[in-house]
């Protein structure tokens, strides 16, 4: 086959000459990566000598020099249609183009001349439309890292993240990079993190204690420094929780992070019948004394335990909720519950509508006492066959912690009876929490859910704020009920009295700490006899507008900060983006002007960044550290744990047979082991040779010294 020689055709004052000068290394290969760029060819650095610290010589590439080692390995591996080893292609072709810089002083002046330079290739030039897939073409520039940053802090994708570049920047040949350069920029970020995630966090959590008191965070290690248990709670928490933490809902939550540590919200419902969350926990373990540890913070931490918490099955919460929180009731969650009534039922239940309509008229209903409860459970469990069915026994003998007759004593039991906040509240936290995220990466993206919570809720209070309900009737105490409660809760207060509108009147109120009692009269009576106001004695219910709403757990502090500080860069550096956008959209249809614009930025920037020069690398972890908004410390005091086993990796850590593991491995495609050149399903990396190999050159060491 007859060689290929090329010689790339270009301007006189793109192409290099031996013996041409430089001032720096950095400027001569720039100024050849400019000349790849132009002719179209990637490059790649080949070595580099140094002296004294000092560059002396410096190679570069056409990135297809030389030749993929393993052809042999690759014909072999084909004709087994690549079923030793994954098919991977190469672009390398023995091209000989060329160039080394040698450093030079010249009376002082230290530079770079070109020693060598070869610019004959042996393939064709890439051509002009693929040339946006060359490396030297795809750089991440200020612009892509920024806007990488922010699609990740909303956990965007790299290939959405890729999809929005191309319309932003307006086309595939603009936008300078790849799926697989944004998603290696993305694996840079939890790189530059590693092993430092944990102690950023604590550090941070540390500076904003100092900044405010009322922000609280506890934390336990091993043995080894390694964190095994984080408890935080901020201001703002504490203020949710003393106005309506009377009823606490206690979930556990998995796949929230790569060291599977168990995340564990404490929720509740604030005056607009949405989550809320009161603090939050970081476990490595579900034993009662990890969660007997969390509960004993929690109470520190709020000065006062709640009067109720509802929790799933777990035994290792009940024992721990027994052990710290004694004066609160603890409640199972229905919702959990019910969940797993489908796999425990027999399948012919599972079709009975009779015995769904039973089962739930039993278990749901807040009218019934509870030795009426006991008497229609028995009967619905003879009717259908159930004695024999250990779940449904088990149920039985701890009725009191989830049946709503047993409840009927505690305000507003009936919040929770019919859904389950915390469930509610895990699937708003797996919206923004990702399970290969580090410790740091996840308490970025709990601070945003937590915003973007406190944020639903002032558009709630805003809403109420400004906008007129609409009346169902003309009752002076319908109109007067819509300027004290929420918008969520008149709703339903609405419907009850529309309910008895059209039979009678409300001829009386009293209200208790927690519980509204209106007294109804017939509607024969005369108008003079209804109550047209409630008194202003009885407005102290939880789910009153923001302002009148009175705390469940006494008063409130006014230090406790009601919104978070937001950083000054932040709010000038969205100012300025606004503001480029702004003038880019006014000047795009005149180019004179928009070339105009761009210079004057452009100048600007420049005069303004003359005095205070950054590189690159610098630049690059200072927007690393501005996405975390955490700085990577200097000493690791605490360290990551090790993989947690919960209740997520449970399902995975089964033994295997060796029959099981013989066979799974009979089904695996042979590949070819580097250390021992062996046909086997083993490689370099456990390798069973190079182990015994080490093993004998330690044990050779050790006669040896002896």
């Amino acid at each position: 086959m007859e060689e290929v020689r090329v010689v790339p055709a270009c301007s006189d004052q793109l192409k290099l000459v031996v013996g041409q000068r430089f001032q720096s290394l950095e400027f001569a290969i720039a100024f050849y990566d400019v000349y790849a760029r132009a002719v179209g060819f990637d490059t790649r650095k080949q070595g580099v000598r140094k002296v004294d610290e000092v560059t002396t010589w410096y190679y570069v590439v056409c990135n297809r020099e030389g030749h993929k080692k393993s052809i042999d390995d690759d014909q072999l591996n084909a004709r087994s249609g690549f079923s030793m080893k994954r098919r991977r292609l190469s672009k390398r072709c023995g091209c000989k183009a060329s160039i080394s810089f040698k450093y030079f002083s010249d009376n002082g002046h230290p530079g770079y001349m070109v020693h060598d330079f070869n610019e004959v290739h042996n393939h064709e030039i890439v051509e002009s439309e693929h040339q946006q897939f060359m490396t030297v073409n795809r750089h991440l520039d200020d612009v892509h890292q920024k806007f990488i940053l922010d699609c990740s802090k909303v956990n965007i994708g790299p290939t959405l993240t890729f999809k929005v570049l191309k319309e932003t920047l307006g086309g595939f040949d603009l936008v300078g990079c790849t799926v697989g350069d944004i998603r290696n920029a993305s694996r840079d970020i939890k790189a530059y993190a590693h092993g430092f995630d944990v102690q950023m966090v604590l550090d941070d959590m540390a500076k904003k204690n100092e900044m405010s008191e009322s922000y609280t965070y506890h934390y336990e290690v091993n043995e080894n420094n390694q964190l095994v248990a984080l408890f935080w709670c901020d201001g703002l928490m504490k203020r949710n929780y003393h106005m309506f933490g009377d009823i606490v809902a206690f979930d556990t939550t998995y796949n929230t992070n790569r060291y599977c540590m168990i995340f564990c919200p404490f929720t509740g419902k604030h005056n607009h019948g949405s989550p809320v969350t009161f603090a939050a926990g970081l476990l490595c373990n579900e034993k009662t004394g990890a969660f007997g540890w969390l509960f004993r913070r929690f109470v520190e931490c709020m000065g006062i335990a709640p009067k109720m918490i509802v929790t799933d099955q777990d035994n290792g919460m009940r024992s721990g909720i027994e052990e710290v929180l004694v004066g609160t009731r603890h409640r199972w969650c229905m919702w959990h519950i019910m969940h797993k009534l489908s796999t425990k039922i027999p399948n012919r239940l599972l079709r009975d509508e009779a015995f769904k309509k039973e089962f739930n008229a039993c278990v749901w209903s807040d009218l019934l006492e509870p030795d009426e409860f006991e008497e229609e459970w028995k009967r619905v469990v003879k009717s259908h066959g159930l004695e024999d069915f250990d779940w449904f026994n088990s149920l039985y003998e701890h009725m009191h912690f989830w049946i709503p007759a047993y409840f009927r004593d505690f305000p507003l039991g009936s919040m929770i009876r019919t859904t389950s906040i915390s469930e509610s509240e895990n699937n708003f936290y797996k919206r923004f929490l990702k399970p290969r995220a580090n410790i740091a990466e996840f308490y970025m993206n709990f601070n945003h859910a937590v915003e973007f919570q406190r944020n639903s809720r002032m558009a709630l209070d805003y809403h109420d704020a400004t906008a007129l309900p609409i009346l169902a009737t003309t009752l002076p105490f319908e109109k007067h009920a819509s300027t004290l409660y929420t918008d969520t809760m008149f709703k339903k207060i609405q419907e009850e009295i529309v309910e008895g509108n059209d039979r009678c009147r409300v001829l009386g109120f009293s209200s208790t700490e927690f519980v509204d009692t209106y007294k109804l009269g017939d509607s024969n009576r005369k108008s003079n006899n209804e109550l047209k106001k409630i008194p202003e004695k009885y407005c102290q219910s939880r789910w009153m507008k923001t302002p009148l709403a009175k705390a469940v757990h006494g008063e409130i502090h006014d230090d406790i900060p009601t919104r978070s500080v937001v950083d000054d860069r932040q709010a000038v550096s969205k100012q300025g983006i606004s503001m480029f956008y702004g003038f880019l959209r006014r000047f795009k249809e005149d180019i004179d002007l928009l070339r105009a614009f761009v210079g004057g930025v452009e100048e600007h920037g420049k005069s303004l960044q003359a005095g205070n020069p950054t590189t690159s690398a610098i630049e690059k972890r200072r927007m690393i550290e501005e996405f975390y908004g955490m700085v990577r410390p200097e000493v690791v005091e605490v360290h990551p744990p090790d993989v947690a086993k919960g209740h997520a990796s449970s399902s995975k850590s089964r033994l295997i047979s060796k029959r099981e593991k013989a066979l799974k491995d009979a089904s695996r495609p042979q590949r070819r082991c580097k250390a021992c050149d062996e046909m086997s399903h083993h490689d370099s990396r456990n390798c069973h040779r190079l182990k015994e190999m080490e093993m004998e050159k330690e044990l050779g060491k050790g006669k040896s010294t002896m």
